[in-house]
């Protein structure tokens, strides 16, 4: 009795990322490569399939991550703004040739 072969969807061991379209597929090094051919042809999410290998992630744009709010205090000691002076010269100053009275 022949037995059935799972198909190798991720024939490349340094290609974990692949994306399906309808007339061909590709493999991918990392996930912002992958972001980058999307945009490049304008593809909609109807139009591609994406797959990662196991042990990878596939992380939405649309997730957006919020600072962590530090107080005041805690912040001044973390990175303490240093105010500088700004030191300006005379502009019409002639050192080579000086002009004496």
């Amino acid at each position: 009795m022949p037995t059935k072969t799972k198909p190798n969807l991720f024939p490349w061991e340094s290609f974990p990322y692949r994306l399906e379209l309808k007339d061909r597929t590709a493999w991918f090094m990392c996930q912002e490569h992958m972001d980058k051919e999307i945009e490049r042809y304008k593809l909609k999410p109807k139009d591609y399939k994406k797959s990662c290998k196991r042990g990878h992630k596939i992380v939405s744009k649309k997730t957006v991550v919020k600072k962590k709010t530090v107080s005041k205090k805690r912040e001044d000691i973390l990175s303490p703004k240093i105010k500088a002076k700004v030191i300006k010269f005379a502009e019409n100053t002639n050192i080579l040739k000086p002009k004496y009275k």
